[in-house]
């Protein structure tokens, strides 16, 4: 927003709407039967949204008032309370949406900008939601101070600074994966870490998985690694499986997939790969993605036995019916969780709100360690490539992860699946921390320390027909690590797409020595 504009907020009426919205993006026909009973659903005129919107006024007042410090404190309370709950936050994504881009416009006058994009990032997340639920024009029309395209170039042009900013401070995060782990010490010590992938595709329709399961293997053979690979989406086996939806998108069984590999308890970390990405630099070990991102504190030993004995207490239960068996399972965790704050590395927040069975906990807040590590490309964090240590710090992230999806939960049906659940715990309560205190503010990075997020050119990149299109996407070059090609269908034919497999593939793998391969000859 430009400097000096005033904020302005509508009379929002008190009447509770439960139609369909306008502007929807797909029709009746291509919506899935779990997304259906969410589309067209506003909540925005019960008593909460009132409310909200009475203490969003006096905010603004503040804000128009040029009282910046006083407005972000202010917002920061009102999103704390709200996002404790994402049944409420969702409910009306539009106000929580609005709420988010007036607190970046905030920062921005404190100057604050890393804050401002984490902000901005969070409205993304809330007016993606409604997007895909009630259309554009939907949000463009609300009684909220918001426009869906103003905010989406904000956030773009937000990223961009901030990209810019962490080049300028860390320059190897502009170069591929083989470049920059020559700026950090080698790591010698092997690890046991397993590559996780589901790969559930029509092979008749494209030689993606067939492609895939062949780059996968020859690769973890030269480093030795395993590769655990799905060709249906997994479901994760607990006491609380019953609550999962049955109309859960199949995206989310990544998350299944890594639970079921931690529970192993045979490896020091897990990859989760995406089906349609490729290891391109074969020569660059997982070792020296993990060197660079544990820097700050390398020399760790892990937490491994700890998990495996808690993964046994999961997995058999509770011995008698509990009151509450997600309380029981929280008790469980609480009891073997930990965290170290003796590496260097970003302070934790001192007064984030907290939500236990959210997973807002001193377990998320307080761990210094790298846990997680993955990229973030020109929007936000990127979940198609992550490694995770095996500890009981990922045990509990991906549980809570899991848990945003039990019974009916807006989270499962939102456009960006397990990326918003991870953003909602790596970023949410960081940044509501940071609101409440301009001291803290000005040296917060808005995300969890457990979380190493490297530059998306040192993981992957991805074709040009991809990243042309996805402005956000850093194109893939000779020698870069890994290239992936999401997006591409949404962009092209399959057709296309299956030509681009096949060209990369054949950049790291021979043709004649797979020429007679059964699943490929009627590709070759």
């Amino acid at each position: 927003m430009a400097c000096g504009r005033r904020w302005r907020l509508w009379a929002i009426p008190l009447l509770f709407i439960r139609v369909a919205g306008q502007g929807q993006p797909m029709t009746e026909s291509q919506v899935p039967a779990g997304l259906r009973e969410w589309i067209g659903l506003d909540f925005c005129g019960e008593e909460r949204w009132v409310q909200f919107h009475g203490t969003l006024s006096g905010v603004v007042r503040h804000f128009n008032s040029r009282d910046f410090a006083t407005a972000l404190r202010g917002l920061g309370e009102l999103l704390a309370e709200t996002a404790r709950s994402t049944q409420a936050a969702f409910g009306c994504a539009t106000a929580v949406m609005s709420a988010l881009a007036l607190a970046a416009q905030c920062c921005d006058h404190l100057q604050l900008p890393v804050l401002a994009t984490r902000f901005r990032q969070l409205s993304a997340i809330f007016g993606s939601y409604d997007y895909q639920m009630k259309g554009e024009d939907y949000i463009d029309q609300s009684p909220w101070p918001i426009n869906w395209k103003q905010n989406m170039e904000g956030i773009l042009r937000s990223m961009a600074f901030l990209k810019q900013q962490e080049l300028q401070l860390e320059p190897w995060r502009g170069l591929a994966a083989r470049s920059a782990a020559q700026q950090f010490p080698t790591r010698d010590d092997a690890q046991r870490i397993a590559i996780v992938t589901v790969c559930d595709y029509d092979p008749t329709q494209t030689p993606l998985a067939r492609l895939s399961k062949l780059n996968r293997d020859a690769y973890a053979k030269l480093h030795g690694y395993d590769i655990v690979m799905y060709d249906k989406a997994p479901l994760f086996t607990d006491g609380l499986t019953y609550l999962t939806e049955k109309t859960r998108p199949p995206a989310w069984s990544k998350v299944d997939a890594l639970l079921e590999t931690l529970a192993k308890g045979q490896h020091d970390w897990v990859m989760w790969l995406d089906c349609d990405s490729f290891f391109m630099d074969t020569e660059v070990r997982l070792e020296d993605i993990l060197g660079i991102a544990q820097s700050r504190c390398p020399k760790d030993p892990g937490d491994g036995e700890r998990l495996k004995e808690l993964v046994r207490k999961w997995k058999a239960g509770p011995q008698q019916a509990p009151d509450d068996l997600l309380e029981w399972y929280d008790n469980l965790l609480d009891s073997y969780v930990s965290w170290d704050d003796s590496c260097e590395s970003l302070e934790p927040p001192a007064d984030a709100p907290s939500n236990r069975t959210l997973g807002w906990s001193d377990w998320l807040f307080k761990e210094r360690r790298v846990q997680l590590v993955a990229s973030e490309d020109g929007l936000m964090l990127n979940t198609g490539v992550m490694l995770a240590r095996a500890s009981v710090w990922s045990w509990a992230f991906f549980q809570k992860v899991r848990w945003m999806t039990f019974g009916r939960s807006p989270v499962t049906q939102h456009p960006w699946w397990e990326q918003t659940a991870m953003v909602y715990l790596l970023q949410f309560p960081f940044v509501l921390a940071a609101a409440s205190d301009p001291a803290v503010a000005a040296k917060s990075q808005g995300y969890a320390t457990a979380w190493s997020p490297l530059g998306q050119k040192t993981i992957n990149g991805y074709p040009p027909l991809v990243s042309s299109a996805l402005l956000t996407h850093t194109t893939f070059e000779p020698g870069d690590f890994i290239v992936s090609f999401s997006g591409c269908k949404i962009y092209s034919s399959q057709e296309v797409c299956n030509q681009l497999f096949l060209n990369y593939f054949f950049q790291v793998h021979s043709l004649p020595a797979l020429a007679d391969d059964p699943a490929l000859q009627p590709w070759l």
